[in-house]
């Protein structure tokens, strides 16, 4: 009798792992899931920031400005990207590179501009600035004719450091994801389940016409959000610096790019729990936690931050705060555009292709 039972459970061991390993999905999420969350949470992510991108400027052509700027350069947790030739252009250097400060020497004293868009960071690079040019005073003080002690630091586009200016462009890009492509890639399956979308399909419909059908109700309830996301921002007081119209299409673009992803995932998988888990998975997790909304993108090294610059949440969040916050035009954030654009376009046809294949006339 014990026999028998120890090989019936043997024999269900063996259909169960069967199971797991004919069902692709199971294996990603046993196998390949744990140590990808491994790396990213143990290597990848983390909130200390390694290097700050400064620029500097030297209106006076002062010697002594130029010392202190190797010191900068020098420090390993600063790096030196550009020159600002006149205060004037402190602004254009935040909008059109990648620069969290600007030290500019004059002849009686030195000042520091700072983004105050992540309070975080303008504390941590305040910091850092601070120790480099306290010993450089010091030095100098030994030596010749020195700026004054201190380190005046001025907050750009969040002067009163409010806590609301970080969190507010991550919430909406989760919104957009939960209601752009979870809630219609699931919808979207439950036809596929229910044999709706292939009845559909028996009509003169194409493709093209059925996915439009599909997919427009869900991008009006997106433009109700897109107002909500303004209104919010109203409510904490968060003014839009820059043009509306362009505010207000980085919103459309990127619920678009949103809705086109889950429906990429709910045409290539027919499981209900596969595109729920996928739709979590490869667009909920690395859009929230490697664009910037929780972990600075400038502490993650190597081929990951490579990565993550290519995300649809890190050109959302990046264009949002240079809009929303330093009020640059179409010309900054062209480069975000584009990937949300592209994203948007190749993820389409993609599914497109998908519907083709899994559901033929």
């Amino acid at each position: 009798m014990q026999t028998n039972r120890r090989e019936n459970i043997r024999s269900v061991i063996r259909k169960e792992f069967r199971h797991i390993f004919r069902d692709k999905v199971s294996c990603l999420l046993l196998f390949l899931m744990p140590a990808a969350i491994l790396l990213l949470f143990g290597y990848a992510l983390s909130f200390e920031v390694h290097h700050h991108n400064i620029q500097v400027c030297n209106p006076g052509h002062s010697v002594a400005a130029e010392r202190l700027f190797t010191q900068l350069d020098a420090n390993p947790n600063l790096r030196v990207v550009g020159r600002v030739a006149s205060p004037a252009q402190i602004g254009d250097a935040f909008a059109r590179a990648n620069t969290r400060a600007v030290v500019m020497y004059r002849d009686d004293g030195i000042d520091v501009f700072v983004d105050g868009t992540s309070s975080q960071l303008a504390f941590s690079i305040e910091v850092r600035l601070g120790a480099v040019i306290a010993d450089f005073v010091k030095h100098e003080m030994r030596m010749a004719a020195a700026p004054e002690s201190g380190l005046p630091v001025r907050y750009l586009y969040n002067p009163s450091l409010k806590k609301e200016y970080m969190p507010v462009p991550g919430l909406v890009l989760m919104i957009f994801i939960l209601v752009s492509s979870i809630v219609l890639g699931t919808s979207v399956n439950k036809e596929k389940i229910q044999g709706t979308f292939r009845m559909l399909r028996m009509t003169r419909m194409t493709n093209g016409e059925l996915i439009a059908g599909k997919a427009l109700p869900y991008f009006l309830i997106s433009l109700f959000h897109v107002v909500m996301v303004f209104l919010i921002c109203l409510y904490f007081g968060i003014v839009i610096r820059g043009s509306l119209a362009l505010f207000f299409g980085l919103c459309i673009l990127y619920s678009a790019c949103c809705m086109s992803l889950g429906l990429l995932i709910a045409s290539w998988f027919d499981r209900p729990l596969d595109v729920l888990v996928l739709c979590w998975i490869v667009l909920f997790i690395p859009n929230v936690f490697l664009s910037g909304f929780i972990f600075p993108v400038s502490s993650m090294e190597g081929v990951i931050r490579s990565i993550v610059n290519y995300l649809p949440g890190t050109a959302f969040i990046s264009a949002f705060r240079n809009i929303a916050y330093k009020g640059t035009g179409a010309a900054e954030n062209l480069s975000w555009f584009l990937i949300l654009s592209g994203e948007l376009v190749l993820a389409t046809a993609l599914s497109l292709i998908g519907f083709r294949r899994r559901i033929p006339r």
